[in-house]
């Protein structure tokens, strides 16, 4: 029997112009995350729907292979990786794990678990619009959470750590801006989640 398929649980986030749609013409297809320079608070994106099956102390991996076509201008703020309930503004979603860029392509890597927020943390990686990259949460051991990009280790020299081992979390990809003109497209191949049973 196969494994339950847990790709169709995912549903769209998005207000005003901010669009989920499958890349035109994409090889393999993609999803495509994207804002638009309408001035007006936008969000585009994918979640569990606050649904948080993934445990974080039993072994959660998280990986996603993504693309950024369009950049991030200043005002925009794209993650993807592992979250609590969802919020229009990332900066306040209660809990994270997660790869972010804003207002260029730079990859930073944050974690937030309300008593430790370790955020902006430099990977050394900057994208550009025809790059595609393999972004890796490793939560082992949930003292030291590990981030990987095209299979290297970055932000090496910070210790991303969440408290509370239990914590159950979702999948999520999102572009969000408050206000202004900025832009910025996020193309999402695959998304792969996998954890031990207990």
């Amino acid at each position: 029997r196969p494994a339950l398929d847990l790709t169709n649980l995912f549903v769209v986030r998005d207000t005003a112009e901010g669009a989920e749609t499958l890349e035109a013409d994409g090889a393999n297809g993609a999803l495509s995350l994207a804002l638009t320079a309408t001035s007006e608070a936008q969000l585009a994106g994918v979640d569990y729907a606050d649904q948080r099956p993934f445990i974080l102390n039993q072994g959660l991996n998280f990986e996603a292979r993504i693309k950024l076509s369009v950049l991030p201008t200043s005002g925009s703020i794209m993650v993807i990786g592992l979250a609590g309930d969802h919020n229009a503004t990332a900066d306040t979603v209660a809990e994270n794990i997660w790869f972010r860029v804003d207002g260029s392509g730079a990859l930073k890597c944050e974690s937030d678990d309300t008593a430790t927020d370790t955020d902006d943390v430099a990977t050394g990686v900057t994208l550009t619009t025809s790059d595609w990259a393999v972004l890796r949460i490793d939560c082992s051991v949930i003292t030291d959470i590990k981030f990987y990009i095209n299979g290297a280790r970055v932000a090496a020299g910070t210790t991303f750590t969440h408290a509370t081992g239990g914590l159950k979390l979702q999948p999520v990809a999102r572009l969000n801006k408050a206000s202004g003109t900025s832009v910025g497209t996020m193309l999402v191949d695959y998304i792969a989640i996998w954890q031990k049973r207990s």
